[in-house]
């Protein structure tokens, strides 16, 4: 009786996954492929007066979910800030520091194919260390900001 019960559920639990595989092979269909060669990515600034880039891959970094990359211009520090969700990101190309405050370790220059994974609401800083622009690859679950970190607070993670 118990071969039977196991037998059963195993059937049981393979034509679940066997649905679920469907159900969600039936809601690509009608979906185009993308390919977007590097030359023809779309530029566009981060906010007024920021020397930061946008190239928007997929969704609306302004609304929700999306991908993008983030160009930082050589030499270019951002400050202690944060973001109100997690991202995680790569390095495409150029020298990256990424510190998080009140962290004592030595900064370390990322090369590229590097991976940082960000939380939310953490404060933390970025430096583009090369002489060619950073480009980096984010992907957030929500939508993208900048908030720059308070000085009370920047004071606090120096002790």
């Amino acid at each position: 009786m118990k071969i039977v019960s196991k037998g059963l559920l195993g059937a049981a639990l393979l034509l679940s996954v066997t649905g679920l595989s469907y159900v969600a092979g039936a809601k690509s269909k009608g979906k185009e492929p993308v390919i977007w060669p590097a030359a023809d990515i779309k530029w566009e600034p981060y906010a007024p007066g920021v020397p930061l880039q946008v190239g928007q891959l997929w969704g609306d970094r302004l609304k929700g979910e999306h991908g993008m990359f983030l160009k930082l211009p050589a030499g270019f520090e951002a400050g202690s800030h944060s973001h109100t969700s997690d991202y995680y990101a790569v390095l495409v190309q150029g020298t990256w520091v990424h510190t998080n405050d009140g962290d004592t370790s030595p900064p370390k220059e990322l090369p590229v194919g590097s991976y940082v994974f960000q939380p939310g609401k953490q404060n933390h800083n970025d430096v583009c260390k090369s002489k060619t622009d950073c480009i980096i690859f984010v992907y957030q679950h929500a939508k993208g900001d900048f908030i720059p970190a308070k000085p009370a607070e920047k004071a606090a993670e120096k002790k």
